[in-house]
């Protein structure tokens, strides 16, 4: 099993954490080496001044060699250094103070790095410089010299050595350091907080989808922020509403579905059964064959209905366009009523804005949409109503309306009326026949030309 969102999360933040501190602290720790190393040279050379001071009283005797020799071997020895005096005449090194036998130089001798320093020292520059001479000491040292001088004349140079592990420079690194590790540690533990936070919605939104795959249409997350995560949350919550919404569809189709086909099934079988036995006499039998074949006749259509819907919901009911009369369309369509109409004496008017007003559109399909809609307007109103079909043009398109005076829809049933399967009347009575198939057809047959329907 692979490693989790949270754990992957995690091991980035840390990784960046860690290189960025590390090269931050690096940095930081180079500058703040370099400004200790200058400030230390600073000290030595001062230092190295007062023994410039010292050898001048010892040149005029107020000082004797001895007591000028002690107060340079107190001094190393108090420092940590190594003094070196050397003539700037004879170019060698006269005298040496090291206390704790840190270097191999003896006096009398020359070296290369000497004669360095006295010519630099002879311009009246003071000299500076971090080496690692491993033939004079045994490791890393920091290397200051100052013109040794008797009254402004320059007579050679004082050069003082200090060893870098003298200098504390690890005390350094445990002050840059350990502070970056305690922020390291703390950033790392916001880190974990931070990536828990941001995983939880995550694993709550995982954790529901299994809940709605088991069927629980009920489980909602709830949104803890406003970012993306959050409107994921609001996207899956929309989702398992939508997913409950078809659920209770599905068995209320179910349920119609079931009804209109048992009903009808039941009066045929029942007739029939009666022919066979002798319970219908024979002169009443034409009168049951034709309940029996409208009957089946309204299976059929419902049947039709329900593979125009499978083959809509495919992608695979073909539309045929070409260009016809919407008007003619219209009025064709009512013509099919006619009879219905008259007989509950319904007032029907005609208002279009047009004479003639063609589209380009699947005629056929456009039939169905208008045949659909004005049967519901039929059906469902009552004696003496009223029917009133109009249209409207703006810009390259014609507005169609088909308004009644029926029994209305609900305003809570009205934002589910075009999905499948719904049917406002629940309670199956065949005073009000029809799956709930139909204006879901229609919805899509719109939604094929790429427009829309609403009440």
């Amino acid at each position: 099993m692979g490693k989790s969102l949270f754990a992957r999360m995690l091991s980035v933040y840390i990784l960046i954490i860690v290189v960025s501190f590390t090269l931050v602290g690096g940095i930081f720790f180079e500058m703040l080496k370099n400004q200790y190393l200058e400030k230390q040279m600073d000290r030595m050379i001062a230092g190295a001044q007062e023994i410039n001071a010292w050898a001048t009283e010892n040149y005029y005797a107020r000082l004797s060699n001895d007591d000028f020799r002690q107060r340079l071997f107190d001094k190393a020895a108090s420092e940590d250094t190594v003094i070196w005096l050397v003539s700037g005449r004879l170019q060698r090194i006269y005298m040496i103070v090291d206390p704790e036998q840190k270097s191999t130089m003896e006096e009398g001798l020359t070296y290369e790095s000497t004669l360095e320093i006295l010519n630099y020292t002879r311009k009246g520059y003071s000299f500076r410089q971090t080496s690692d001479d491993s033939r004079m000491f045994k490791g890393p040292v920091v290397t200051v010299a100052v013109p040794l001088t008797v009254d402004n004349n320059y007579v050679g140079a004082i050069i003082v050595h200090k060893e870098m592990k003298d200098l504390e420079i690890n005390a350094l690194f445990g002050q840059v350091f350990l502070p970056l590790a305690l922020t390291m540690a703390v950033a790392t533990a916001l880190v974990f907080v931070l990536s828990r936070h941001i995983v939880k919605p995550i694993r709550d939104i995982s954790f529901g989808a299994m809940e709605l795959a088991r069927g629980n249409y009920d489980w909602r997350v709830k949104p803890t922020t406003r970012d993306e995560i959050g409107e994921l949350a609001v996207a899956f919550n929309r989702m398992a509403e939508e997913l409950k919404l078809q659920d209770s569809l599905r068995n209320t189709f179910i349920a119609n579905v079931s009804h209109e086909l048992r009903t009808p099934l039941a009066s045929v079988q029942g007739f029939i059964q009666g022919m066979l036995d002798g319970t219908i006499e024979p002169e009443d039998r034409d009168k049951y064959l034709e309940i029996v074949l409208a009957e089946t006749k309204r299976m059929s259509t419902l049947i039709s209905d329900l593979l125009n819907l499978a083959k809509i919901e495919s992608g695979k009911f073909p539309m045929e366009y070409s260009e016809f009369d919407i008007n003619e369309l219209l009025r064709r369509c009512l013509l099919m009523f006619e009879q219905r109409i008259e007989e509950k004496h319904i007032d029907v008017s005609v208002d279009l804005c047009e004479e003639k007003i063609n589209v380009w559109a699947d005629e056929d399909r456009i039939s169905q949409v208008i045949t659909n809609l004005i049967d519901n307007a039929v059906k469902f109103t009552g004696e003496g109503g009223q029917i009133k079909v109009w249209t409207f043009c703006t810009e390259n398109k014609v507005h169609v309306n088909i308004a009644d005076t029926g029994v209305g829809i609900p305003a809570e049933d009205q934002p589910y009326v075009f999905e499948r399967f719904f049917k406002v009347d629940k309670s199956h009575s065949q005073g009000t026949p029809g799956t709930g198939i139909g204006l879901s057809i229609v919805k899509r047959i719109i939604a094929q030309h790429g427009e829309t329907i609403g009440l």
